[in-house]
């Protein structure tokens, strides 16, 4: 191999990246941090160099309602006076209405 063709390859693989060791502090600073930049994931993941998933992950984790066995429990802020109470007339026949993010809307209706 030629030496200009071992040069040519040394440029072409990148060097591989390093991980860095992260507190959970410092992981709970990004995704505060995240929150209050109003960049999208991945802009905000580029700028900091990290990887989306592992945000994800982090914010997952680090969230005040995250459980060890994986759910969510819901039933502390369901109380009669937290729920709003729509008139009759606006939605007579819906038990269960479900916003599940990006616009889509799950209705359970009674018989």
């Amino acid at each position: 191999m030629t030496a200009s063709m071992q040069n040519t390859l040394s440029h072409a693989v990148p060097e591989p990246k390093t991980r860095t060791k992260r507190s959970r502090a410092q992981k709970q600073a990004l995704v505060e941090e995240f929150y209050a930049s109003g960049l999208t994931k991945t802009a905000f993941c580029k700028h900091h160099g990290i990887a989306t998933s592992c945000l994800s992950r982090w914010q997952k984790a680090l969230s005040p309602q995250a459980s060890a066995d994986g759910f969510i429990d819901i039933t502390e802020s369901m109380t009669a006076a937290a729920l709003p109470r729509p008139a009759a007339e606006e939605c007579p026949r819906w038990q269960v209405e479900l916003e599940l993010g990006a616009g889509v809307v799950l209705r359970v209706r009674t018989g």
